[in-house]
């Protein structure tokens, strides 16, 4: 018998045999399944059929993993085994299928979608008699249409219902308004006020009269014997627009209807385009333009930051590196810009950066410093350089205290008999820091420089709150790009942003690229901490 069966035993419980445990987790995961199925068709249903697949696919591995005996001492892990697939990969791998994709405004459905969507358009053929119109709805939820025409002729009609011609101040009962409509008409009710804007959106939805004489409504005010306004043939693969007349020519590889003249439908739909998407970053309008010096302020950036709060964290370490009363007072309230929030921060920096303009007279307190001692103080948020140098000093503010706290801690492990050793044979303070400190530092500090860079370099919040990514490029216009703009910035502009170009497809393909970059940069930077690793064994 086994342990726990034993347990039970001993306890008067009956023991679960092996098989009837078995069946359990059978039967819980047949529930699972059943939710995660009808979860899967539903997205799909909507069109996100990507998603149902990532579901269905989580779902059969979270099977695999508790009916395989060899796997069963993951089975406590497969919760988070799922929402890592679908938090984590799933985002990843769908911006990599997007990226392959004319996903943009103008193509953000499918096919079929973008069809069903432009067959709701109408419009009202010329000679045909157009009505304005009053609702009516009687106590079943049913509607009804006080029409009146151009010549002031009145009616009544509802689904199904042919056209009834009615008199103003004399058919229905109630009081009248000012046109002689009723407020009451056979059963039905006058809709008034907030009832009728509630009522409009099912109202255009609905086809009243006959099916000889079907009137709809097109807005708030006007109805009348209205056709759809474009029709797909589906075998000639033609979309045509019945007022104008023009036949589209359903483009599959672009994903647009286009007109003999070169004219394009107002609607497209979501295709593969390939490469088409790298093949534009890569493009010489982007290379030399603003995608160019976003990338390389990027780097810069992200180096300089790295470099900057370092150098400066390390200084700190070392000028605290004494035994006093109240250093560690001193050392704590120094980590102060660390532990306060990081956007309260980037808001008091951007009221002490900023300088007075044609808009405000009021002058952040650094800038009125440096005009009332030198009479000059700088444009950070007008001049490009001068905003560079206000990013990475705020970026300073927030890293260094990160730094000194991690070289410090660095420095306590290194052993002081090589410090003795070192002095014996003549080393200066200089010496000693070159070859003993800085190399057996970055040893063991290496990673997380490394992860401080790609931090800088997907760095939105500082560069966004700051002064968004201004001040602006000249010439770029769309997307607008600012001279602080970053590449995720840069993409966040290009993809969602006021004025963009909406172009998700691209945007993601700018994402890929991104990370791409960080991969070979990060593999570049370890490379160099094993460099580091091996002189801080020479040591």
């Amino acid at each position: 018998m086994s342990t726990v069966a034993e347990a039970g035993s001993r306890k008067g419980l009956p023991a679960l045999s092996s098989t009837l445990k078995y069946l359990i987790r059978v039967v819980l995961l047949g529930i699972v399944d059943v939710f995660a199925l009808l979860l899967a068709l539903a997205i799909g249903n909507d069109g996100n059929w990507f998603l149902a697949i990532a579901i269905i696919l989580t779902t059969v591995i979270v099977n695999i993993i508790n009916l395989v005996p060899g796997l069963w001492p993951m089975r406590w892990m497969s919760p988070a085994i799922a929402l890592l697939i679908l938090v984590a990969f799933y985002p990843l791998l769908y911006t990599v299928y997007v990226s392959f994709t004319n996903y943009s405004d103008g193509h953000r459905y499918t096919k079929h979608e973008a069809l069903d969507l432009i067959a709701d358009r109408k419009f009202l053929p010329e000679g045909v008699v157009n009505y304005s119109w009053v609702p009516f709805r009687n106590e079943a939820g049913d509607y009804a249409l006080w029409l009146t025409d151009q010549e002031g002729n009145t009616f009544l009609t509802a689904p199904g219902e042919d056209l009834q011609e009615v008199t103003p101040n004399e058919s229905g009962s109630g009081p009248y308004d000012d046109d002689g409509i009723p407020t009451t008409i056979d059963g039905y009710t006058l809709l008034t006020g907030g009832d009728r804007f509630r009522a409009l959106a099912e109202l255009q939805e609905m086809e009243f009269g006959t099916s000889e004489n079907p009137i709809g409504i097109l807005n708030r005010s006007e109805a009348g014997n209205f056709q759809q306004r474009w029709v797909f043939d589906e075998g000639r693969n033609v979309l045509t627009d019945k007022q104008a007349g023009i036949e589209y020519k359903a483009n599959d590889d672009t994903g647009d209807f286009v007109a003999a003249d070169g004219s394009r439908a107002p609607i497209g739909y979501w295709v593969v385009i390939g490469f088409d998407n790298f093949e534009e970053i890569f493009s010489s309008s982007l290379t030399e333009g603003p995608l160019l010096r976003v990338f390389l302020w990027t780097i810069g950036y992200a180096f300089g930051g790295v470099l900057t709060s370092f150098a400066m964290g390390l200084f700190m370490a070392i000028m605290l590196d004494v035994k006093w009363r109240g250093i560690r007072v001193v050392r704590s309230l120094l980590l102060i810009p660390w532990a306060i929030p990081g956007m309260i921060s980037i808001l008091i920096w951007r009221g002490m950066l900023q300088g007075a303009s044609q808009i405000t007279e009021v002058s952040g307190i650094i800038p009125k410093t440096l005009d009332d001692l030198f009479g000059w103080t700088p444009a950070f948020f007008t001049d490009p350089t001068w905003a560079k140098i206000a990013i990475l000093l705020v970026n300073l503010w927030f890293a260094y205290p990160y730094f000194m706290l991690i070289s410090s801690g660095a420095m306590q492990s290194i052993p002081s008999s090589i410090y003795e050793a070192a002095r014996v044979d003549g080393a200066s303070s200089w010496r000693q820091f070159r070859d003993l400190t800085l190399p057996l530092i970055l040893v063991s500090l290496g990673p997380l420089l490394i992860a401080s860079f790609i931090f800088n370099f997907n760095n939105y919040l500082l560069l966004e709150a700051l002064n968004g990514g201004g001040p602006p490029m000249k010439g770029a216009n769309v997307p607008p790009v600012g001279h602080t703009d970053n590449l995720i910035t840069y993409t966040y502009r290009y993809a969602f942003a006021s004025g963009g170009t909406r172009d998700f497809g691209l945007a993601s393909a700018i994402a890929v690229v991104i990370f791409f970059i960080v991969a070979l940069l990060t593999l570049a930077q370890f490379r160099l901490t094993r460099r580091w690793e091996e002189i801080g064994e020479n040591v």
